[in-house]
This record gives structure tokens, C-alpha cells and sequence, in this order.
């Protein structure tokens, strides 16, 4: 086999050089070309079939390289095709037991963030090397994309998987930049023990996906197994997934408003738009069931811009309707950001409406503020000159830094629950709440509190001066007509 892929490597390179260099002939015989015909039109032509053989290469370049060899493009090994491939290969051909794994390295970005996307590469190389030592004669491993690998193993016992596992977790630990000190890497896995061996390998990896979610720590290695629990859940997933475009489209996605009250008077002065499902045949889907899963597949981003553009409409009619000035809050989910220029979809959606400054606010969750801080201040901004407000979400439910209230210049500071839900006898946990509420006031931020559930945590919240609260307390979220009644 790897005498084969060596062959393959070879006349695929030997091709590629020899498109590469019938493509350079080509493009100095166009051009010249061009420069001796007249006729305007000719020239179009001959540029355009330059272009066309320059995609073409491209796209060979991709089949010939990754596609037919099934190299993932950084590890240099098996990509998610090739392992796929190999691993039904293996289960079709081979007895005995086998586990799909799939393996995920936590907290990635840090090292990303910290040493650049250069080492980054460079350390997944080294896990995906260490991956295939361990592995055996009937065994293969994958990148299946970012930090993700999927792994084929033979399998005994749990114990022996687990002892497998926790060798290679430890040679994971060991790994060490340039100046010998390690990156501290943790590998988590999720298992599936394989039963039917005709089923594909991707649905394989999915069940071992939802193993990983739920990771135990009791064991050797943090290592989750699926269970007919979780057979259930991923019928349910894909059931949510078949429905949600198509409930999409027919605006089965609603908005639903949680009242912000201003504490002093106790009065309503602002709102988050939250989503709800409501299925024609089974009435109201919580969000604690399908974000997760949209976040995960990409499609909470179509969920975002439908809820702005839903809340931009509300925000005209109130307008045009002649009623009091409140802020509407709208999350921007992460997922987002691997789209490229993705705030001109907000910008082009608001250029329909006539929304009054000052009357929407997007929240950007903390954890977005340790990626780029250049490219989310030029997005504050972007914020700001489209007329709207923004604010961290979630601040204090991470690992909050002082630098990100002091280099971006937000509107707001929602606080998390976790900031105050224990404070109640708690005299050094109030004295951290006043100290960030202060600090936020000192900025010129509207410090709000979240979650709030009792009147206890109200009345120390009024004592620090904070300026809004949103929980239980007051409201649960609601339909916009409720809110209207209560807001109006």
C-alpha cells in the first residue's frame, strides 16, 4: 500500500509538472498573441482561455494531489476521504472487533493564538504522526478537519482501548516548542464501538462526535462511549436538520423578547431577540435543543441574519408607530467569523429598513475576544458607522482580561450569571461584582446583569448601581405582542 500511494505521489507530481509547463507555453503564446491581434474581441478570447487553463490546473492540482492521494493538506497523511475509504476497506475485509474514534485536541486555539498558525501546522503534524506510531497492522487515523482526527482501532476491552489512549495522550503531553517547553496539549476521544460493519464510516464518526460531547473524567483518559442514549439524540439531530431549512423558509423561526429592566425605576428599557421553533407538528422546539446542533453545522449563521432582519422589521414598525426609543439586542454567533467580510450580509439587510441609531445592539460573546483584536476593533467599528450599538456577551462566564475593555471599544458589558449567582452571603464575591462594575462605569459602559432570578440578587444589583437587569426576576422571554403590552 504505500508503495502504491509512493507511485501515485510520483505520477501525479510528473502530471502536475507537465500541466504546469504546457500552461507557461500557452500563456507566453497568448500573450504574445494578444499584443499582435487588433481586434478587441480576439484578445477577450484569448485571455479568457488563459483564465480557463489556469482554473483548470487548479482543479487538477487538487484531484491529482488531494483527492486522488488522500493527503490532508497540512498533516501530509490520510485525509478524511482517504480514511474513510481505508476504514470501510479494513471492516469489509478483516475479522474482528473494531472502535471508530474520534479525537479532538482541547483548547487548539490557544496554541494557535499564542505561537501562530505556522506552529500551529506544525504541532498537528507531530499529533498526527504520533497517531499513526501507535497504530497497528488493520488500523488507520485521519485529520478529519481542524483539530479533529478520526482514528480505526482494533478492540479488545475497554481497558486495553484506554490503556492505548492514555500512551498516546502522554507522548501528546511531551511535545515541546523550540525552547523544550511543552504546549500542554490534552487529547479528549469519543468512541464507538462498531456493530454493523456495513454502516458508513461517516455516521460512524458521528456517533463518536456525540460520544465526545459528553466526556468523562473518571476515566484513564478523558474518553466518552456511545450508548443507545446517544443513538437517539443523533436520530434527533438529523431529524432537526431535515426540517430546518424548510422551516426556515416558511418562518416557523420566531422571534421571542426577554424585557431588560432599568433597575432604579424598574421599568422595561430594552430587549434580546431570542429564537423559537415553533414546528407545525410539534409545536415549540427550545433552543436548548437545536443551537447546539446549528452551531455545529453552520447553520446558526442563517439563523442569525434572519433574526436581525426579523428584529429590523420590528424596530421600523415601532418607529413609524410613534413609540418610546428601546434597544433590541441581537447575538452574533461565532461561526461568523470563518466567513470572510461577513458583517456586509448585516450591513446590506439594514440598508432595507429605517432604523433609528442607537436602537439595535449586536452582542459579541467574550470568547470571540481572544481571536483577532484587529479584526474585531475594525468590526466594532463597522458596528458603529451601520448605526448600531454593541456589547461582550457572556463577560465573566470565561477567562475575562482587562485588555479586551481596554482596547475595544464597545457600548456595553452584559454580565454572566456566574459573576453573581453565589453572592448572596458572599461579601468577596459583591466586592468582585461592584469592583467590574465600577471599572465598566469608569469606561463609560451600560453594565447589565443576566440571569438574575431572585429579588435578593435585585437589591444588591440596585446597591452597585448597575444599570440593567434581564432574568426570571422580572420576565421570561416572550411573543412580541406580550412585549408590546408590557414595554408600551
Amino acid at each position: 500500500m504505500r508503495r502504491f500511494f509512493s507511485r501515485m505521489k510520483n505520477v501525479g507530481a510528473i502530471l502536475l509538472w507537465d500541466i504546469v509547463t504546457a500552461a507557461i507555453i500557452l500563456f507566453l503564446l497568448m500573450t504574445v498573441l494578444a499584443f499582435y491581434v487588433d481586434l478587441e474581441y480576439i484578445r477577450f478570447v484569448i485571455m479568457t482561455a488563459y483564465e480557463v487553463v489556469v482554473v483548470l490546473v487548479l482543479v487538477l492540482k487538487y484531484q491529482l494531489i488531494y483527492k486522488r492521494l488522500g493527503k490532508d493538506d497540512v498533516t501530509k497523511r490520510n485525509n478524511r476521504i482517504e480514511f474513510e475509504k481505508l476504514a470501510k476497506s479494513i471492516l469489509k475485509s478483516v475479522e474482528g472487533n473494531f472502535v471508530i474514534i474520534h479525537a479532538n485536541i482541547d483548547r487548539f486555539k490557544l496554541i494557535n493564538e499564542a505561537y501562530g498558525n505556522a506552529v500551529g501546522d506544525k504541532v498537528l503534524r507531530t499529533v498526527h504522526e504520533l497517531i499513526d506510531k501507535e497504530l497497528v497492522r488493520h488500523e488507520v487515523s485521519g485529520r478529519i478537519m481542524g483539530d479533529d482526527f478520526g482514528i480505526l482501532m482494533r478492540f479488545h476491552s475497554m481497558e486495553k482501548l484506554e490503556e492505548r489512549l492514555g500512551r498516546l495522550s502522554g507522548q501528546f503531553e511531551d511535545i515541546k516548542d523550540k525552547n523544550g517547553k511543552t504546549y500542554g496539549i490534552s487529547m479528549y476521544f469519543g468512541v464507538y464501538v462498531v456493530e454493523d460493519y456495513d454502516e458508513d464510516i461517516s455516521i460512524m464518526l458521528d456517533c463518536a462526535n456525540l460520544a465526545l460531547k459528553k466526556v468523562a473524567m473518571n476515566h484513564l483518559v478523558p474518553i466518552g462511549v456511545y450508548d443507545d442514549g446517544d443513538k437517539e439524540i443523533l436520530e434527533r439531530e438529523k431529524t432537526l436538520e431535515m426540517k430546518m431549512q424548510k422551516a426556515l423558509e416558511n418562518g416557523d423561526f420566531i422571534p421571542y423578547l426577554q424585557p431588560k429592566y432599568e433597575l432604579e425605576a424598574e421599568t422595561v428599557a430594552g430587549a434580546e431577540a431570542l429564537v423559537r421553533w415553533i414546528d407545525k407538528d410539534e409545536g415549540m422546539i427550545y433552543p436548548g435543543e437545536f443551537i447546539p446542533l446549528f452551531e455545529a453545522n453552520g447553520f446558526v449563521v442563517d439563523i442569525d441574519l434572519y433574526m436581525f432582519e426579523e428584529v429590523c422589521k420590528l424596530v421600523e414598525k415601532w418607529n413609524k408607530e410613534g413609540r418610546k426609543k428601546i434597544t433590541v439586542s441581537v447575538n452574533l454567533s461565532r461561526s461568523h467569523f470563518a466567513i470572510p467580510n461577513f458583517f456586509s450580509s448585516y450591513e446590506k439587510i439594514l440598508s432595507k429598513y429605517d432604523i433609528p441609531p442607537g436602537t439595535i445592539e449586536v452582542e459579541l460573546t467574550e470568547s470571540l475576544f481572544y481571536n483577532d483584536m484587529k479584526s474585531l476593533n475594525e468590526l466594532v467599528s463597522r458596528i458603529h458607522t451601520a448605526g448600531l450599538l454593541c456589547s461582550i456577551d457572556d463577560f465573566g462566564s470565561g477567562y475575562s482580561s482587562l485588555n479586551m475593555l481596554k482596547d475595544v471599544n464597545v457600548d456595553a458589558l452584559k454580565l454572566d450569571r456566574v459573576f453573581f449567582e453565589q453572592t448572596d452571603n458572599d461579601e468577596r464575591g459583591k466586592n468582585i461584582v461592584k469592583s467590574v462594575i465600577d471599572l465598566a462605569q469608569a469606561l463609560e459602559l451600560h453594565t447589565i446583569s443576566e440571569g438574575v432570578e431572585d429579588r435578593s440578587q435585585v437589591e444588591y444589583l440596585k446597591e452597585m448601581n448597575c444599570d440593567l437587569i434581564q432574568g426570571f426576576v422580572f420576565a421570561r422571554p416572550m411573543p412580541v405582542s406580550e412585549f408590546e403590552k408590557l414595554a408600551f
